[in-house]
């Protein structure tokens, strides 16, 4: 039987070790999905004395649910929720799936995004679990790990789906400690334009599908990107657009017949998907008549108030607040009726990084802050 990991590092190490890489991304000749790591977490909770349940979305891609139930009558359920997925390995200058060492920093795909957190809450709870029934509060904490959150948040749609409830969710993402309690929605567009493809010698007799799209690529730019700048949210800033993909054409002899542009737009509440959907039909209609607009992903932004008693419970165990500009699947708990968050140790620069790392010294932090929070948690009636 294999000796416990005797410190959160040696877990994160665990962790690493077992590929878990999203579909879309290069998996570095593992298996991609989540399942093998989703098993071993499952085992884990078990060890740790959760119920445990694994909930498949697809072949290989499981949501694993853990519950502790308290030792009385639950006045409060609190979800932590981390990923089982991570990005790619392509182009890593590390190890992807071997955890190693340099200056105090633990490197390796998932270290910091998002296995680092997990590793840090896991060892905080087999601690927790070693105190005595009567020293913990009357909280059902379950531990809700999510397939698919790098694309789509497909695990924490199907888990909204299928009914789950909680009193206030915590998604595991590299905060620094600070609680995100506010973060900005998403739109992801593809424009796409159409031509007639002939010899690059006669661009005459063809139909050129870039130079159809480059107008309205240009109103993007100097039309819709300051309208939407100009648009600010006292918590979260302005809204904004960035044009991340222009493709077209397969040679340079060759008319292109086809383009397309990938947006990703970020909004907050005061800037709707819908409203902003419009807004670029509007102006594909005068700029790239025949564009086909599709819409790729969207995902809605989220304020939880400060004021909230379990919010203020987890700054009162981490390092203050924040806001940020990225998705995760605490926005879509929060849009499911779920009060939510994002927190855990590392920093958010060091994730989907060619040398992605944590900190030890953070990961260390963090399985601190989430003892204090498990062990000072009183139910949400009493904070009130």
């Amino acid at each position: 039987m294999p000796r416990s990991p005797d410190s959160p590092a040696a877990l994160l190490a665990a962790m690493v070790a077992i590929p878990s890489v999203n579909p879309g991304g290069d998996p570095g000749g593992s298996t991609p999905g989540e399942a093998a790591y989703g098993a071993w977490l499952a085992d884990h909770l078990r060890g740790l004395g959760a119920d445990v349940a694994v909930r498949p979305l697809a072949p290989g891609r499981p949501n694993v649910i853990g519950v502790f139930e308290p030792g009385r009558r639950a006045e409060a359920t609190v979800v932590f929720a981390p990923h089982l997925d991570t990005v790619g390995v392509a182009g890593m200058t590390v190890p992807p799936f071997r955890l190693t060492r340099r200056a105090g920093r633990l490197h390796g795909r998932g270290a910091c995004d998002t296995k680092g957190p997990t590793a840090a809450l896991l060892w905080a709870l087999r601690r927790w679990t070693r105190l005595p029934v009567g020293r913990r509060p009357a909280v059902r904490w379950i531990v809700a790990a999510t397939a698919g959150e790098e694309e789509g948040s497909a695990g924490a749609e199907a888990l909204l789906r299928a009914g789950f409830k909680a009193d206030f969710a915590v998604a595991l993402e590299p905060t620094e400690l600070r609680v995100v309690h506010a973060a900005k929605g998403i739109l992801r567009v593809w424009l796409e334009s159409s031509g007639r493809a002939c010899h690059g010698a006669q661009p005459e007799r063809g139909d050129n599908a870039i130079y159809r799209l480059l107008p309205l690529a240009q109103a993007l730019r100097d039309e819709l990107a300051p309208e939407l700048a100009a648009r600010r949210h006292p918590i979260l800033g302005r809204a904004s657009l960035n044009l991340g993909v222009l493709q077209g054409g397969r040679d340079l002899n060759i008319v292109p017949d086809f383009c397309r542009a990938g947006l990703d737009i970020r909004l907050h509440p005061g800037v709707t998907a819908r409203e902003v959907t419009a807004r670029l039909r509007a102006l594909a209609r005068a700029h790239a008549p025949r564009t086909r607009l599709r819409v790729h992903r969207t995902g809605p932004s989220f304020v939880t108030p400060r004021g909230h008693a379990w919010a203020k419970a987890l700054r009162g165990a981490g390092r203050g607040w924040a806001a940020a500009d990225w998705f995760c699947d605490a926005n879509v708990f929060a849009a499911g009726g779920i009060p939510a968050v994002a927190f855990g140790p590392g920093d958010i620069a060091q994730a989907h990084t060619r040398d992605e790392f944590i900190r030890e010294s953070d990961l260390r932090d963090g399985a601190e802050a989430f003892l204090r929070f498990l062990t000072a948690g009183r139910s949400a009636k009493e904070r009130v």
